[in-house]
């Protein structure tokens, strides 16, 4: 099989993923031929590819000719990178097909359509793959390769093997809606977008995930960047897909869409880009950890999830007087007695939780906050809901002042945010296993570069135990009534087999 340096490589489509993998393939040796629409696009695109290359000081030899035909002479691999219209990737497929020769190598570096569809067009499924490329590709690590179903095997290597010669990693995965990281990360944007419906303003949902998740972009100033028009198309590609309502479009969303507010492109989507830029945003509503002394007592059925944080000691370690941290785990209705007892024994609590049950039974005056860990940082979710007459009480101020937590406030929702977009992360994640679309490695593998999201959500599902996912999960859809919340059946299987280990 040829090395990536040895192969003669056409990119056809000259847009900004196009150009990128166009230089990538050249970087790494390849002779590259471009084609664009017309010989003037072909021309001009090809000149900026060598413009945006000479500027990142890397310049690399194209070829450019708007002649397919010529461009397929002697080639090894075609990768179209043309606009995402179904009737445009078969028409050049139909003329890839006419002029290469038996032996050529077709790669979609589509994001949504069907490989297996393409293939058809193609008229020899065996020989086209799905290679996705991130953009920028020029600095993107992930490429998804694609099987369909009638994808040839040794096709699919030595897609891998050639993204392996890129210096690029390769995650394997069949033929199916979004493919991996689009598809796992749907319930992140579905999520974000269904906070703000609900009263938690945009820099609030951004600021928890980048604060207490780890992520280097928010869901909805990614969202705003990559255009919510783009997103609406491929929620409703997904909604038709798969036939499921939890994949159904957000209302929100498609009111601006039609408003035309479709993003930073043009100004205004979930940001207006002319009053205040995203980070100035979430500078506004992100609260500095408030001065205090005094530790706080850490108890209640999680209170391992907190253990090792600065400023928490345990119960039996602090003074009667000490504020009470209780960490819940669970239903709700199973914890509220004790600390109805507890408060009724004069001891100050704040409840550690992000289940929306507690709405319904935390006994009044008790403060509620969701504490975040991490290596860098501690960052904390408070409730703060007039409707719902939950205040942010002195106790949940001396918790943040003991623990050093930056913190902002959102009304009880059920998950808050952190954890609401965690949970059903993962769930889609457990479900792409469950349907052998990728593996749990790969879907880790995948997150992690594709969206530089510190922890994978199969690894996250370990590293929190199924039964919390699945707990949080079932207070969703109890709470809601929302399909969007109905837990993967491999997910259960996983909670049960963690319990039944446990006894």
């Amino acid at each position: 099989m040829a090395t990536v340096d040895e192969l003669s490589v056409v990119v056809v489509g000259l847009g900004p993923m196009g150009r990128g993998i166009a230089r990538v393939f050249a970087q790494a040796g390849a002779r590259v031929t471009v084609v664009d629409a017309d010989e003037s696009s072909t021309r001009d695109n090809a000149e900026l590819l060598r413009r945006e290359a000479h500027r990142d000081v890397r310049p690399v030899p194209v070829t450019a000719t708007a002649d397919l035909t010529a461009a397929l002479d002697g080639a090894d691999l075609l990768v179209e990178a043309v606009v995402e219209d179904l009737a445009v990737k078969r028409d050049l497929l139909a003329r890839v097909a006419a002029a290469g020769s038996a032996d050529l190598v077709v790669a979609t570096n589509t994001s949504s359509l069907s490989v297996a569809e393409l293939g058809r067009a193609f008229g020899d499924p065996t020989r086209l793959v799905g290679l996705h490329f991130f953009n920028p590709a020029t600095r993107m690590r992930l490429v998804e390769v694609v099987a369909g179903p009638q994808t040839a095997p040794q096709v699919v290597d030595r897609a891998q093997r050639w993204v392996a010669g890129l210096g690029k990693t390769a995650v394997r995965c069949a033929d199916t809606p979004n493919f991996v990281v689009n598809r796992v990360c749907r319930p992140l944007y579905y999520e974000a977008q269904l906070l703000v419906t609900q009263g938690v303003p945009a820099p609030v949902v951004d600021a928890v995930a980048r604060d207490a998740l780890g992520h280097r972009m928010g869901p909805l100033e990614l969202l705003d960047f990559t255009g919510l028009h783009t997103h609406l198309a491929s929620s409703e590609t997904a909604l038709r897909e798969f036939g499921d309502p939890r994949y159904r479009p957000i209302p929100l969303t498609r009111a601006l869409v039609r408003a035309g507010l479709t993003g930073r492109g043009v100004g205004r989507g979930y940001y207006d880009y002319s009053a205040e830029p995203p980070a100035a945003a979430r500078r506004r509503v992100v609260r500095p950890a408030p001065a205090g002394t005094g530790p706080v007592a850490l108890t209640g059925p999680a209170a391992d999830r907190l253990r090792g944080v600065a400023g928490l000691v345990e119960a039996a370690d602090a003074p009667a007087d000490a504020v009470l941290l209780y960490a819940s785990a669970g239903d709700p209705r199973w914890c509220a007695a004790e600390i109805t007892d507890l408060v009724a024994a004069g001891r100050t609590v704040v409840l550690d939780s992000s289940d929306a049950g507690w709405l319904d039974v935390a006994p009044p005056g008790v403060g509620w906050l969701r504490l975040h860990p991490t290596a860098e940082r501690v960052f904390a979710e408070v409730v703060h809901d007039d409707v719902a007459a939950v205040t942010e009480t002195d106790a949940v101020t001396a918790v943040l002042a003991a623990t050093g937590a930056g913190s902002v406030r959102l009304p009880a929702l059920p998950g808050l945010v952190a954890d609401r977009l965690m949970y059903t992360m993962a769930n889609e994640a457990v479900t792409v296993v469950e349907e052998g679309t990728a593996t749990a490695a790969a879907v880790d593998t995948a997150l992690r570069l594709g969206m530089n999201h510190p922890v994978g959500p199969a690894e996250y599902v370990d590293r929190v135990g199924a039964d919390r996912v699945l707990d949080g999960l079932v207070a969703l859809a109890r709470f809601t009534g929302d399909p969007r919340y109905r837990p993967g059946l491999l997910l259960r299987r996983q909670a049960a087999g963690a319990a039944r280990r446990r006894s």
